[in-house]
């Protein structure tokens, strides 16, 4: 059957149409998956086992799809990108610092990191 005018815009129409649907389904679904992995915590520094011979340390780094972070159950100030920079007092010997982030949804993920402090 040979496709007539008529019918080769009406093709073009719901092509586009359905092309445009996909995308927006993908965009939509891209998007979603984001927040369907729950919060993610990147520590740069110091790293785990790190020994520290100040009597304090700066912890920096970033968290991703999360509003709450603490450290060791005390809040920690985070700007619009995720970043933060939180001071802690480093006692001799070992340090335990759990950092534990919580999305919008009430969703957690923790991070422990031991730094050793040396001593002065």
């Amino acid at each position: 059957m040979p496709l007539t005018r008529t019918s080769t815009l009406r093709l073009i129409k719901y092509t586009a149409i359905s092309l445009v649907a996909i995308i927006i389904i993908a965009y939509a679904i891209a998007r979603s998956l984001a927040y369907a992995r729950g919060p993610k915590i990147d520590l740069n520094s110091p790293t785990d086992g790190a020994v520290i011979s100040s009597p304090t340390v700066d912890l920096i780094g970033m968290i991703e799809r999360a509003h709450n972070l603490t450290i060791n159950g005390g809040a920690v100030s985070i700007d619009e990108q995720g970043h933060f920079k939180q001071t802690i007092v480093v006692f001799p010997g070992l340090n335990k610092l759990t950092l534990r982030a919580t999305d919008q949804f009430d969703r957690n993920t923790e991070t422990d990191i031991v730094i050793v402090g040396a001593n002065n």
